[in-house]
């Protein structure tokens, strides 16, 4: 478009970033200097046939007398020249809008009337102008430049600093408002900012009914004026996660305070009942004594006295070497096996006399080993096979009923004890003099299974009792136990290997039993430095760590100070009660303790050592049987 210059009048388009496109029409003086460029006249004629529209909303800007105006090489960034200290400029340049509404966004151009002036020569301005013109361009090669002109706008016309509304902080309490919790920004109905708290509490507590106003301006305010504030032009601190952290917090202190509470109350009724509790235990201890001194006042009246005494009923003359030792009972047949020398020495060596307890009357010798028999123990649930084990280093199977040896098992030693084990019918172990357990099954006759090693006692294991399963806490499964001279162990199966624990006793031992009607178990001791008696102790079998288990002592049975023989006590079951009886070397007697009452109740006179005691039941009576070297003595007792 053409443009006409009046009184050198200057056409100016603002581009999209707000800068000023100057083109100026300046008459020119003999020494006077272009804008940034060359005084040339087509290069000054060129540049005002331009106008360049913008589409940016038009402003009014005011420059006055000796302010900065920048003119921007727009081709050429950098290249800025500055023209300072104009002089005699006119007290108003007017930037008008060709469009006068502002409020829409169309294309505007801008017309800037600028008074001729007239720009003091000086040396710097000189030579500025001769180094801008001086470049060789031709007028087809140089591009076409631009001029921009970047007006700021004073900080006066468009910012108060001094407004309260754009600070942070709550007029009244002077702390930074929030955009959550009680303290989160709100405003009047006058436009006033505050803290939610501190407005609330000025117009409900400080102010009067009547004369509620506004802290800031007086205006009349109510707390129904109250808006909340929900911007993002404000600067606000967030506390949303304070307050959520904070109210976690004290969830978590009531939270501690209910459960400290809860806990005294726990331990105040555990106290209680502790308490409680051991007032029934002693109760219950107290009943029991009662029920016993009952029990024997009765007898002693003579309701079950005399049914309790046992009495010599017969007397076996078994051999007339000094060569028995075992005892054992064959509750399906009848028969008690005792263990001797043979008779015949035709036939030498060592082996098994049954004795008919219906008829009593003394069976045929049956040879076994080829020497002495230590241990044998008859089969749970197969009634007619017998265990036997010697100090030939062999373990034998015997049909009792047939009399007959089913197989032979060897021994890498001198087997001193035997048993069947508690969990499994089929699996029996003997004890060596090594102090080592040797494991067989009856249904592979090739050799022994497992040799289990009894940790810190390489004694010989003098005693072997089958413990049934479930009939202890200890040895829930099912095992056997084991006594060495100066040790005992339960043995119990875990992953398909026996795992030995031990019990603490202290020895030296001689014999274990296992009343598995009671689930009690029964060991001998021999004397020593701090205990010079004999002692035989009833105990029950708990569950303790994984080395040891726990041994609850029933009653401790003491007979006498000497013991040299290894003896086998035994026990004694009645309907009611339960008793134990061993061989007393000191006095030469078999007494029998109540386990019931922990007293003797009977001291039966034994003029020769009895070496292995067994009871059993016969019709209406229970007889116990006494074993000595060469002769075996019953004893009768009838059930009341």
């Amino acid at each position: 478009m053409d443009t006409e210059y009046n009184h050198n009048y200057l056409e100016v388009d603002i581009d999209a970033n707000d800068s000023v496109d100057i083109f100026m029409n300046i008459p020119e003086p003999s020494n006077d200097v272009g804008l940034g460029e060359s005084s040339s006249p087509s290069a000054q004629e060129e540049e005002d046939d331009e106008v360049v529209v913008v589409d940016d909303p038009p402003m009014r800007v005011e420059l006055r007398p000796n302010e900065i105006i920048e003119a921007v090489d727009l081709e050429n960034v950098g290249n800025i020249e500055i023209i300072e200290n104009v002089e005699n400029v006119a007290n108003i340049i007017e930037v008008q809008a060709i469009n006068e509404n502002s409020q829409q966004n169309a294309p505007e151009v801008m017309e800037v009337v600028i008074p001729q002036v007239e720009i003091p020569q000086n040396e710097d301005s000189t030579a500025s102008s001769a180094t801008s013109s001086s470049a060789p361009e031709s007028e087809e090669e140089k591009p076409r430049k631009k001029r921009k002109l970047e007006i700021e706008e004073p900080k006066s016309l468009t910012q108060e600093s001094d407004e309260p509304d754009e600070g942070r902080s709550c007029p009244i309490c002077m702390e930074p408002w929030t955009n959550s919790g009680d303290h989160r920004l709100c405003s009047l109905a006058c436009g006033h900012l505050f803290g939610h708290k501190c407005v609330l509490r000025w117009l409900k507590q400080e102010c009067s009914a009547q004369n509620r106003r506004c802290p800031h301006c007086n205006t009349k305010a109510n707390t129904k004026d109250i808006r909340m504030i929900y911007t993002t032009n404000l600067s606000a601190v967030d506390t949303i996660e304070l307050d959520r952290l904070r109210n976690e917090l004290q969830t978590a202190v009531a939270r501690n305070k209910s459960i400290e509470s809860e806990i005294s109350k726990s331990q105040l009724r555990y106290k209680i009942a502790q308490d409680r509790i051991k007032e029934l235990t002693q109760r219950i201890t107290d009943l029991e004594s009662e029920r016993r001194d009952i029990k024997l006042e009765m007898r002693e009246m003579g309701t079950g006295c005399a049914s309790r005494k046992f009495h010599l009923d017969r007397t076996f003359e078994i051999a007339k070497d000094a060569c028995c030792r075992v005892l054992d009972y064959n509750s399906w047949y009848g028969y008690l096996t005792v263990s001797q020398k043979s008779p015949n020495t035709i036939f030498p060596g060592y082996g098994i006399k049954k004795i008919d307890t219906h008829k009593y009357e003394l069976m045929q010798f049956t040879v076994l080993h080829s020497q002495a028999i230590r241990d044998m123990a008859f089969h749970q649930t197969q009634q007619s096979l017998l265990l036997s084990v010697s100090f030939d280093k062999t373990a034998k199977l015997m049909d009792i009923h047939n009399n007959q040896v089913v197989h032979g098992f060897p021994v890498e030693s001198q087997v001193w004890s035997c048993c069947w084990a508690g969990d499994n019918s089929n699996i029996f172990v003997v004890g060596t003099q090594k102090g080592l357990i040797t494991q067989f099954d009856i249904r592979q006759t090739a050799g022994a299974l497992d040799t289990l090693e009894s940790p810190g006692d390489r004694s010989p294991i003098v005693s072997l009792a089958s413990v049934p399963p479930g009939s202890a806490n200890g040895v829930a499964r099912g095992g056997f136990l084991a006594s060495h001279l100066n040790s005992c162990y339960a043995y119990e199966m875990r992953n398909n290997v026996y795992v030995a624990k031990q019990m603490l006793h202290e020895g030296p031992f001689t014999c274990v039993r296992y009343d598995s009607q009671n689930h009690h178990a029964l060991i001998s001791c021999r004397p020593n430095t701090r205990n010079p008696q004999t002692r035989h102790i009833v105990f029950s079998v708990e569950k303790g760590t994984e080395s040891t288990v726990i041994c609850n002592t029933v009653h401790t049975f003491a007979a006498g100070n000497t013991q040299n023989i290894l003896s086998r006590p035994c026990h004694i079951n009645f309907a009611d009660d339960t008793f134990v009886a061993a061989h007393q070397e000191s006095n030469k007697s078999v007494p029998i303790w109540s386990v019931a009452t922990g007293k003797e109740v009977q001291s039966i006179p034994a003029s020769t050592p009895v070496v292995d005691l067994c009871s059993f039941r016969l019709q209406n009576s229970v007889v116990l049987g006494a074993l000595s070297a060469n002769k075996l003595r019953l004893y009768n007792c009838e059930q009341p």
